[in-house]
């Protein structure tokens, strides 16, 4: 499939959820590659300028709002997925209000699993298509 997310940025410093997540992104034949900081992320974000990041919600140098910031001054449209340990409506709603494209739990089932990553990679996709589009126009 032409369109299908294939790598996804993981930036975290637990093993817990994001190994699990690791594990069910690689059943949907996405690769992963984890970084376990902010700073690492932005200089990866720049490098391989992924259509997804997901990001735990603590980080030694920072926290998922600071990786929403990443992303929104990434050079190309890149899409932020929390990834939590517990089920909090709240923090789930403040997330989205943040600039986060979604949140996500454990256990991650493999359907909805793909249908957040490809819903976020196509809007990435679309971003990148529309902010080219005007470059040339």
């Amino acid at each position: 499939m032409k369109d299908h997310c294939s790598f996804a940025l993981l930036d975290h410093d637990r093993p817990a959820p994001l190994d699990a997540l690791k594990s069910a992104l690689k059943d949907l034949s996405i690769d992963t590659f984890s970084v376990r900081s902010c700073e690492e992320a932005k200089r990866l974000i720049a490098e391989t300028q992924p259509q997804v990041v997901f990001t735990d919600t603590l980080l030694p140098d920072g926290s998922w709002m600071d990786m929403i910031g990443l992303a929104e001054d990434a050079a190309s449209p890149v899409n932020v997925i929390v990834v939590g340990a517990n089920k909090d409506v709240r923090f789930y709603l403040n997330t989205l209000e943040q600039g986060a494209y979604d949140f996500v739990l454990p256990p991650f089932e493999k359907q909805a699993l793909d249908f957040v990553v490809q819903s976020a990679a196509q809007d990435s996709r679309h971003r990148r298509y529309a902010r080219a589009r005007a470059a040339v126009a």
